[in-house]
């Protein structure tokens, strides 16, 4: 990389979002002071913030990302651990174990609340990328009640008070005739079972190995697929071909990852074992959000709402923790559902920050713009996760982690993540000063972290620098790809650029003062050391009567210099 220190042809004007790092929210009738330490691109329609919310009673370290939901390279997904009903995992293991090239999950917060102990269930139900990976374990009249973020076939978002997830369906064959279908559940006597990669069979205390449909050679079994664009038979009609022919009295099948197993018994034996490679069928589960038909691609559990409305929802006297300061983490979207948050809070004085109770999340849901947020899991179990710049918050520890460390994630059951859907591609196309502002005095020296994105908005190289920067010499001088504080009270920008990408931020010399612009080429001395004195305004323009009082540069020969007339 190389610095110059000059002033260029074009002014570059840049966004000055965050120049000024300091704001005012309102929480619980009170003003917050919010300092915002870190702001940066993250992926495809996707930021990543940090603030410091500081109040009356301490202060919270809070992580945000604000994912644009209209962006055609980036959807919302909820993932299981381990991809396995009755398992937990890291959600950064979570996130690696469900990347591949088209499908990125670059940004994850842990989601539903679950059992501590095995089989860890998820106590609501989840639905991963259309396949059920965990049914309700908790019921309307439990002391968690189910509360939910369900996203269409489309991807748009909803949250709903209850789901209902039919027990059975219908399989439609080729020759049209139904047959009623459950499933991830024991294939039982004439029964027909479709399973997906999430199912783990135990019988009798026995734990079978996730990914296998544990039936016994009394029946017939076919891998099959979703086709035709289909990701769910859930609330709607889906295609789905036949990947294999049957596989007749041997059982125990392996679940393709990316598909499924119909298994037939008895009646439904006779159904299966007169599928063969290549038939096209049709699949349909009832599914309800809020007792209405809703085709669900994902589903996700917390509890309880924050946000409804725009309203502000009371305090639940269960479970207790709820009034209190804990760390939190929180979902919610705005009002045409275009946007959508993911909240991180740290608490139990990790990195000295106080925890929030929910009220206070609800009210920093809605300074964010949500109209609509919910709480998911939080205390030790909350993570903001960003791929290539790893966790972001300080995961706390409590009674229940016996070796884990303050720091360290905890595992935890699903996780709800923005996956970017672009293809890989590594070239650069744009860049971005980490540092959205730059307070600079005298002999203070500085080197830009500089973070590049490929054509799509993904995150591919958080220490580039293979770039040029530019800046006004009154403002600093320039040594490899270090700027050192100039002389003076002046305000600016500090621009780098690789190829046709620019990015420019304000920079305040000694506290700011006078603005100073890098608006022309590079004003060299003249090689006539007797030449004539030549004058320049702060923006560059030559001055040929410059006036008495004002600031200039001077160039008198071989010398080039600042100077007031």
């Amino acid at each position: 990389m190389t610095c110059k220190s000059f002033f260029t042809a074009s002014l570059i004007l840049s966004s000055v979002a965050f120049a000024n790092a300091e704001a005012k929210w309102t929480v619980n009738y009170v003003e917050h002071t919010v300092d915002t330490t870190f702001h940066a691109t993250v992926g495809p329609g996707t930021t990543l913030t940090h603030i410091d919310i500081t109040g009356p009673d301490g202060v919270n370290h809070a992580f945000y990302t604000e994912i644009d939901l209209n962006n055609q390279w980036v959807e919302m997904r909820s993932a299981k651990a381990k991809n396995d009903m009755r398992a937990v995992e890291t959600v950064p293991d979570i996130a690696a174990r469900f990347d591949a090239p088209g499908q990125r999950y670059f940004n994850g917060v842990n989601a539903d609340f679950f059992n501590t102990g095995y089989p860890y269930n998820s106590l609501g139900v989840c639905i991963s990328d259309g396949q059920l990976a965990n049914r309700q374990t908790t019921g309307p009249s439990a002391d968690i009640d189910d509360y939910y973020l369900c996203f269409d076939s489309k991807g748009v978002p909803q949250f709903s008070r209850h789901v209902t997830v039919a027990s059975k369906g219908t399989l439609i064959l080729p020759d049209t005739r139904t047959y009623p279908c459950s499933t991830n559940e024991e294939r039982t006597t004439n029964a027909l079972v479709i399973y997906s990669p999430q199912w783990q069979f135990i019988k009798n205390g026995t734990t079978y190995p996730a990914g296998h449909t544990g039936t016994n050679e009394w029946g017939s079994e076919v891998a099959v697929r979703l086709v035709n664009g289909e990701r769910t038979f859930w609330g709607r009609t889906a295609d789905l071909e036949v990947l294999t022919d049957a596989e007749k009295n041997i059982g125990n099948m392996k679940i393709p990852a990316d598909g499924f197993v119909l298994s037939g018994h008895g009646n439904a034996n006779t159904i299966v074992a007169g599928l063969k490679k290549g038939d096209k069928i049709k699949l349909y589960f009832d599914f309800k959000a809020d007792n209405t038909s809703f085709d669900a691609r994902e589903v996700i559990g917390g509890f309880p709402y924050l946000l409804y409305g725009g309203t502000i929802q009371p305090t639940l006297s269960y479970p207790e923790h709820l009034a209190n300061r804990e760390p939190r983490t929180a979902v919610g979207y705005n009002n045409d559902k275009s946007r959508m948050i993911l909240l991180v809070v740290d608490g139990r004085k990790a990195g000295g920050s106080i925890g929030a109770t929910q009220q206070e999340m609800a009210w920093f849901m809605k300074n964010l713009g949500c109209t609509y947020a919910m709480n998911f899991d939080g205390g030790g179990s909350s993570t903001m996760y960003v791929d290539r710049l790893g966790i972001r918050n300080i995961p706390s520890t409590s009674s229940l982690d016996k070796d884990r460390k303050e720091g360290e994630p905890r595992v935890v059951v699903n996780a709800l993540f923005a996956v970017s859907t672009a293809p890989d591609d590594n070239q650069v196309a744009a860049i971005e000063i980490v540092d959205k502002h730059l307070d600079l005095t005298t002999g203070q020296s500085y080197t830009p972290t500089v973070y590049a994105y490929n054509r799509y908005g993904t995150l591919i190289d958080k220490d580039f620098k293979d770039y040029t920067c530019t800046v006004s010499p009154l403002i600093a001088s320039a040594k490899g790809n270090t700027i050192t504080g100039a002389d003076g009270r002046y305000s600016g920008h500090l621009t780098v650029t690789y190829g046709d990408a620019t990015h420019t931020i304000p920079v305040y010399l000694n506290g700011g003062g006078e603005f100073v612009s890098a608006s022309v080429d590079v004003i060299t001395a003249d090689s006539d050391p007797d030449a004539p004195a030549v004058y320049y305004n702060m923006q560059g323009i030559r001055i040929d009567n410059p006036a008495p009082g004002a600031l200039y540069i001077e160039k008198h020969g071989s010398r080039t210099q600042k100077i007031q007339r």
